[in-house]
């Protein structure tokens, strides 16, 4: 069918006894076939009054809507001086009211303004002809309407039949629902008003093709989608074989004689029909979906992944699916049900190999974290190039490994374990290796818990010493899945887990910032350290805070009181504080500041030793209010 035929065919009619319905998918291009291909076709011969029925709630409204729609193209064709509108215009001045919010652009500009009791919009009557052209109406989202739809098709009818224009309604008409109010259902008016319906099917293979055409993008990301045309036109219009998928998926889980009875097997049968009538074929969704794997693309190429194919597919099949609001959350298991319904849609290609959880978040939440994605990207190139036991058991859980390969690396792995060389996502991983190894009945060696909790606190102790952080957005263990793990391994897993949720990694690199900083450049100190969370005053801290002191200047000393009781001033209300151990070492902080109050007095140097007594009386204050608190005091 030529839908562009159809349309100008309709328009061509004389006195039409119903509307033509275009009817399509949210998103497929209905409206952009209506404006860029069938509009500027017949623009010479016709005039089309667009009117979007979004968010239209009242008859009223739409009417009005009409009219100014109406009085613009009116405006555009018409010129102002000299025209029936204008002499309408110029007769009504004495009359009318101010109009001005009513009237097109082009008039108010010539001043045609004029005072008003009543609206100009429902004093000019609209006819089915602007200079000697047929109007065509054009009423889009039907669907979307708050007007109930046998009334709002009535009211189109009326424009219809009554004032013979000729009318195209453009809807998604699986979306229109009856209202159980009305005596009529929309199905039983359709067939009063709507003389034909043409189901619009776009043209993928145009569709992906000008997608690609008209992005703005480099040149590298270009070639990739071009390469990949064929498949993009087959996620964009659906093409699977999906009587092939439901029976793959009954061999696969149907089970006579399991714990399913037959009747649940049915239902998932049902349910799973269901969802691939609802795979998407969203044109909008699709192009956000090319135009935002871009920054992922970059990403990838600056990491040295020549061949983004599989990442774009798994891009954007996930992309699709979640704005078609089919994706599958479930808080209590993670992302392990996360990609599911992609993999249903889109068994083909979707492979959740390639896609990374930075990238899923930035999809699903809209939150795009840079760091974690590039760790992420390199983990899976270390996962690439994974080739001894070793760093394959370092890389892939243990049943995606080959026996062989166990039984060559396993024991290296524990060395590595036992020393704190592992990342720990790595212990994390290797806890799941032995989990698995009692469900796949693999024989390992025998292991040294208590070796693996001082390697562990080893790589925790790296962490903190060193500027690398913990890459903990990968790899988790539920606490729904204890069962699994033996009281040695989930006793292990504790310590990741409370390193992690106890912002023990947060308390360790600020209170080495406290040190490095206040020891180094007490103004960046002064500046940077307020604001940071610490879990205690440690001795470390007192004495370079001490030094601090002593090697500063008097402008220095004069602020350092004052900043440091800011910070300390409050500690005993804090939940976070190690109240006991930062109270001694106040104590001695304060020990110390005596000692050089002393000996700058002894060298005559006055203004130091005022600045230092002003410290020790401000500590002095923040250590009684802490005494006072605390119990037996």
């Amino acid at each position: 069918m030529d839908l562009i035929e159809e349309l100008k065919n309709y328009c061509d009619i004389n006195n039409p006894v119903g509307t033509l319905m275009l009817s399509g998918e949210w998103g497929c291009g209905k409206t952009y076939l209506i404006n860029t291909k069938f509009i500027p076709l017949v623009k010479d011969t016709y005039v089309f009054v667009c009117v979007s029925l979004f968010g239209i709630d009242t008859l009223d409204a739409l009417r009005v809507e009409v009219k100014k729609k109406w009085l613009e193209k009116a405006s555009e064709l018409d010129e102002p001086n000299g025209t029936n509108f204008s002499k309408l215009i110029d007769s009504s001045k004495k009359i009318f009211g101010t109009i001005k919010d009513v009237l097109p652009e082009k008039w108010r500009k010539k001043g045609e303004v004029f005072s008003s009791i009543m609206d100009l919009v429902n004093f000019i009557p609209i006819s089915n002809t602007i200079s000697q052209k047929k109007v065509i109406l054009v009423f889009d989202d039907l669907e979307r309407s708050n007007i109930s739809s046998t009334d709002l098709l009535g009211c189109i009818n009326d424009y219809c039949e009554n004032q013979s224009f000729n009318t195209i309604i453009v809807a998604n008409e699986e979306k229109i629902k009856d209202n159980a109010d009305n005596e009529l259902s929309y199905r039983e008016i359709k067939e009063k008003i709507v003389q034909r319906v043409i189901q619009f099917v776009p043209d993928y293979d145009e569709v992906v093709s000008n997608s690609i055409d008209s992005m703005s993008c480099g040149i590298e990301y270009k070639g990739l989608l071009r390469k990949n045309k064929k498949l993009l036109v087959k996620i964009l219009s659906g093409d699977f074989n999906d009587n092939a998928i439901i029976e793959q998926y009954k061999a696969e889980n149907y089970k006579p004689g399991g714990d399913k009875k037959r009747e649940e097997y049915e239902k998932e049968e049902e349910n799973l029909r269901k969802l691939l009538l609802q795979r998407p074929h969203n044109i909008r969704s699709f192009k956000c979906a090319i135009q935002d794997f871009e920054r992922v693309y970059d990403k990838l190429a600056k990491a040295g992944i020549q061949d983004g194919s599989k990442w774009l597919f798994s891009f954007m099949c996930l992309m699709m699916t979640n704005k078609a609001g089919l994706i599958q959350e479930n808080p209590r298991y993670g992302n392990l049900f996360l990609y599911l319904n992609v993999k249903k849609l889109y068994p083909e290609v979707f492979d959740s190999n390639f896609i990374l959880n930075g990238v899923s978040e930035w999809i699903i939440y809209g939150e795009w974290n840079d760091e974690t994605i590039s760790k992420e990207i390199q983990l899976f190139l270390k996962k690439e190039k994974a080739v001894t036991p070793l760093e394959i058991l370092r890389t892939y859980k243990l049943p995606e490994v080959d026996e062989e390969v166990i039984d060559k690396g396993f024991k290296d792995l524990l060395e590595e374990v036992y020393a704190g060389n592992l990342s720990l996502d790595e212990y994390i991983l290797f806890l799941y290796h032995c989990c698995y190894s009692r469900a796949y009945d693999v024989d390992l060696p025998t292991i040294d818990w208590e070796k693996v909790r001082d390697g562990i606190k080893e790589q925790i102790k790296k962490l903190v010493e060193s500027d690398e952080k913990d890459s903990h957005s990968h790899r988790i263990i539920l606490d729904d899945n204890k069962e699994y793990f033996t009281e040695e391994e989930w006793s292990v897993y504790q310590i990741i887990k409370e390193f992690r949720d106890n912002n023990v990694w947060i308390y360790e690199k600020n209170q080495k910032l406290y040190i490095d900083l206040i020891s180094s450049d007490l103004n960046i100190a002064f500046r940077d350290l307020s604001n940071k969370r610490y879990n205690t005053f440690s001795l470390e801290m007192e004495s370079a805070t001490i030094n601090a002191f002593k090697n500063a200047n008097n402008m220095d000393k004069n602020h350092f009181s004052g900043w440091f009781v800011g910070i300390w001033g409050q500690y005993s209300n804090s939940l976070e504080i190690d109240v006991q151990s930062t109270t001694a070492s106040l104590k001695k902080l304060r020990d110390d500041l005596n000692s050089v109050m002393q000996k700058y007095k002894e060298k005559g140097k006055n203004i130091a030793a005022r600045h230092t007594q002003n410290f020790i009386e401000k500590l002095d204050t923040v250590i009684k209010a802490e005494s006072t608190d605390m119990p037996g005091e």
